[in-house]
């Protein structure tokens, strides 16, 4: 008799909770559903605030709906926080909590359940502004699950990361439309391609962005231009990891795939260094450029954050009118050397940066033992092959460029008065027309060796993992040494004590092709569509698109139509890379476990 009221008894225990876990998994599923509603109202309440002009009823209602809209995402955040507590990492879990006492503080004070104080409370947590920050807090701290929710569609990574690249062209060009984002209307279609080239990190402009866009244009094609340097996916997964700490093992393949990586442990740490190397390299950018102009606070202060992104995410996007912007430029050479580096530094790539910050944190980790005499031990770090090709290929490429500008534009456009250094003037040339396309001098005024020397440094770019475009500079140095080893007779790549492998060899040799049909396509197609034009200046306009340099001889804005989408159509290729869409479109999942007989085919 015992035993079956102990049966009963965990039968009934079993039943409570089961029910308990469907009611609780029901209320977080309702509280999830109400909160991305919100948020998403949020962020529509945001764009008619900032982006239509209002009225003074319309302030009023807006305030209201933002209190409103604030409640809800705070009530249901801490619901969410109640029924779905995870245990995470403890930098997870106080951004969270921190998120939340700060929504708590703002419910407080616009609630008036606190006088006012000395701490002035009211006017911190009070207005409008704090409304605002917090709830985009709040809706950030849930961005996990759009990564996971991208995660959960099954498609390749090449079609993930294609894909997030035109959602936010997409937005972009939407946001682009706002009325208070352009002084006079603009058409879909300057706004499309004037945000392609923003996330693409070209440059090419159909419009002139300092004469067309307001102070809140000009804001959201940066924001664009820094997505688009470091890539959306980059920001999903930072917030994925700064809320929740960790990730699931899918979530953790797909960002290996992204970054073409071959591990999966330490992926997050190495975003959030990303991410953290990239704000400290544009803030200090940035502080110098500050220094450089002239002007009254604000508009140094504008101009100093968007050029230092522009130039570290190789986009060459300038706030200078386009006749005014090389002329400036060009008298102020501490502001070229301060962008040249800026890019440069965008350019070698972020396993190539982490390296060299790695270093000087060491070497200033050791500075104590030349005061005090005690060594200390420290631990070899070696640059990888990849980053030592890199690295050698750039210096190369920068010095190589250098000497060809100068010689070739001796009577050209780096001789006119106002430029003190020939030489500094070419070194200028070589590194902007590589990957930023900042246009410092007259490039309709190059000489045609000048311009072909620029096609060629355009096309081969930056290096891997960076934010610049081209074929990439160890693409250039694996296929110039697998010539070399050809006609010395060898049939094995050795570079650095290594041997490269087969599959990496075939991976160079098809960007290289694919890059060219793709550039002489566009080519042909501009020749069709711009008969009386120059056809030297059209193969350029091909080549700065393809890898997005953005420099421009044949005006990009005076092009037909036709002209110009075939250019964007090159930008977007030239950005996520024809390899990476191609394999994405025919890679099959099935394995030959089988060798057919080798035969060996004349080619000469």
């Amino acid at each position: 008799m015992r035993s079956l009221d102990r049966e009963s008894f965990f039968k009934k225990i079993f039943i409570v909770s089961d029910w308990a876990n469907r009611a609780r998994w029901v209320f977080t599923a309702l509280s999830g559903f109400t909160f991305a509603l919100c948020a998403l109202l949020f962020v529509c309440l945001l764009l008619f605030d900032f982006g239509f002009r209002r009225t003074a009823v319309d302030e009023d209602v807006i305030f209201r709906t933002y209190q409103l809209l604030f409640l809800l995402l705070f009530l249901t955040k801490l619901l969410i926080e109640l029924l779905a507590f995870r245990r995470t990492k403890w930098f997870a879990v106080t951004f969270r909590m921190l998120v939340l006492l700060a929504a708590l503080l703002v419910f407080i004070v616009q609630a008036g359940l606190i006088p006012r104080m000395v701490w002035h409370f009211e006017d911190l947590f009070g207005g409008k502004s704090a409304l605002i920050w917090i709830s985009l807090a709040l809706a950030l701290s849930q961005a996990h699950r759009v990564s996971h929710y991208l995660n959960s569609i099954d498609v390749s990574a090449s079609f993930l990361f294609a894909g997030s690249f035109l959602v936010m062209i997409l937005v972009g060009s939407g946001l682009l439309m706002l009325p208070n984002a352009a002084v006079a209307s603009i058409s879909y279609y300057e706004a499309f391609f004037t945000a392609a080239s923003a996330v693409c990190v070209t440059g090419m402009m159909v419009i002139d962005p300092t004469q067309v866009f307001t102070p809140l244009g000009k804001g959201i094609l940066l924001v664009l231009i820094q997505i688009g340097g470091l890539g959306i996916m980059t920001f999903t997964g930072f917030f994925s990891y700064l809320f929740l700490g960790s990730a699931s093992l899918k979530d953790r393949f797909t960002l290996r795939d992204f970054f073409s990586g071959d591990q999966l442990e330490g992926l997050y740490k190495l975003l959030l260094k990303i991410l953290l190397l990239t704000l400290l390299v544009e803030a200090a950018g940035a502080v110098l450029i500050y220094q450089l102009l002239e002007g009254d606070w604000a508009y140094k202060t504008h101009s100093a954050v968007f050029h230092s992104i522009s130039a570290f995410c190789n986009a060459g996007v300038s706030l200078y009118p386009l006749h005014a912007h090389a002329a400036y430029l060009q008298v102020n050479m501490s502001l070229q050397l301060a962008i040249c580096g800026l890019v440069i530094l965008g350019g070698i790539g972020f396993p190539l940066l982490l390296r060299l910050y790695t270093s000087l944190k060491q070497k200033l980790k050791s500075l104590p033992q030349v005061f005090t005499g005690k060594k200390i031990l420290r631990e070899a770090s070696m640059p990888a092959l990849g980053e030592r090709l890199a690295l050698n290929t750039t210096i190369v490429l920068i010095i190589g460029g250098t000497v060809l500008y100068y010689l070739f534009e001796t009577g050209g456009p780096v001789t006119d008065a106002f430029v003190p250094s020939r030489g500094f003037e070419a070194f200028v040339a070589s590194v902007n027309a590589r990957t930023s396309g900042f246009n410092m001098t007259d490039a309709a005024k190059w000489s045609y060796p000048t311009l072909f020397l620029t096609m060629f440094l355009m096309w081969v770019g930056a290096s891997p993992g960076s934010t610049g475009g081209g074929i990439k500079t160890a693409t250039l140095a694996i296929a110039v040494r697998t010539v070399i080893n050809f006609l010395r007779g060898r049939n094995r790549l050795e570079i650095g004590n290594r041997e490269i492998g087969a599959a990496t060899v075939i991976r160079v040799f098809a960007i290289i092709l694919l890059s060219l049909i793709f550039i002489f396509g566009g080519f042909m197609l501009l020749l069709i569509f711009e008969p009386a034009r120059n056809p030297a200046h059209l193969l350029f306009e091909c080549f700065a698109a393809f890898s997005t340099t953005g420099l421009s001889v044949a005006g990009t804005a005076t092009l037909g139509t036709p002209s110009q989408v075939v250019l964007l159509i090159l930008m977007f290729f030239g950005r996520i890379g024809p390899v990476v869409l191609l394999s994405g479109l025919l890679l099959t999942k099935t394995n030959r476990f089988y060798r057919l007989p080798v035969e060996e085919i004349k080619i000469n």
